[in-house]
């Protein structure tokens, strides 16, 4: 009970953690977006409106994220099992796919700018995107921290990250612009920051997807856990292990042991529910002892259906041949 309490209070004070760090961010994103925003009225800058759009969906991207961990910390029911860690997963998919759209439309920006012959007052611009630099950096800082802890912060993070490098990209062209009055400078660094955008979003996509569709987690210690499992007093070998990762950290597992005649099956039991929480921190847990005869007959009922359909499979093509 007292292990349990405990497990609940540091999941209780490392959520709180994560929104504080969160919260703060967002509303430090807000405060970069208005300076910009007000930035690009004042010195007629395409780069700092859209670097104040891009800002805007990360304000967006850090209340899904928001969202996502206080849905996620509600208690499983008998309706949903698992609890809520999936939300975790779509929030950080939204936000990986909100970063595809954002470097698409800096590319397009950039494009824009190449084109356009638009007088930009660059003292003013400079100024404003130092602001907005400074704030950028404290909220960098911030979630780089906390970043590892979980894909959804992870995602945040990235965000922020690239709303960094967007404006050094303005910063920076705007410092060029002065000395050389060359404007193209801040549409080619923005092609940059795009193509970075597009790597870092395609990776979290592809980790969100991977959890959504149930691949096997390559964070999990299976080999490690398996080692533990068989060196258990009567078990004979594990059969099965099926290990599914709900979000970052957090998994559940179905073990499926094979048990020697004499084996204390409510021990092995026990022994296996306190490896997999207590030593591997997985929460959901499904133990089944199995004895070599069962499995034998197991094994026979799954080549059986295996060949039924295959067997059916070839009626069926015989039939439509016919």
């Amino acid at each position: 009970m007292s292990e349990s309490f405990e497990l609940h209070h540091s999941q209780g004070n490392r959520r709180k953690k994560l929104l504080t760090y969160l919260g703060i961010s967002g509303l430090l994103s807000l405060l970069i977006f208005v300076i910009e925003w007000i930035g690009s009225e004042k010195s007629g800058s395409l780069a700092l409106f859209a670097d104040a759009g891009h800002i805007a969906t990360d304000v967006f991207a850090h209340l899904i994220s928001f969202s996502a961990i206080y849905i996620s910390a509600k208690k499983p029911s008998r309706k949903y099992p698992f609890g809520f860690h999936r939300f975790e997963v779509l929030a950080a998919l939204a936000n990986g796919l909100l970063l595809v759209v954002i470097s698409v439309f800096i590319l397009w920006e950039s494009y824009e700018r190449f084109t356009s012959t638009h007088s930009i007052h660059t003292e003013s611009m400079l100024a404003y995107s130092l602001v907005g630099l400074l704030i950028n950096f404290i909220s960098v800082g911030l979630l780089f921290r906390v970043s590892k802890e979980s894909l959804n912060l992870k995602s945040a993070y990235l965000h922020v990250l690239s709303d960094l490098l967007g404006t050094i990209a303005v910063a920076s062209g705007a410092l060029l612009m002065q000395t050389t009055g060359f404007q193209e400078i801040d549409s080619i660094l923005s092609v940059f920051i795009a193509l970075f955008i597009l790597k870092t979003s395609s990776s979290i996509v592809k980790e969100s997807i991977e959890i959504l569709i149930e691949s096997e987690p390559q964070d999990f210690e299976r080999e490690h856990f398996i080692e533990h499992l068989q060196a258990f007093p009567g078990v004979s070998q594990v059969s099965g292990l099926t290990v599914r990762k709900l979000t970052s950290g957090v998994f559940s597992l179905e073990v499926q042991i094979v048990v020697k005649e004499d084996a204390d099956r409510d021990e092995l039991i026990f022994q296996t529910h306190t490896l997999s929480k207590s030593h591997f921190g997985v929460p959901f847990v499904s133990v089944e002892l199995i004895s070599d005869a069962a499995l034998r007959k197991l094994q026979n009922i799954e080549l059986q259906e295996k060949e039924h359909h295959i067997g059916h499979s070839h009626s069926h093509g015989h039939h439509h041949h016919h």
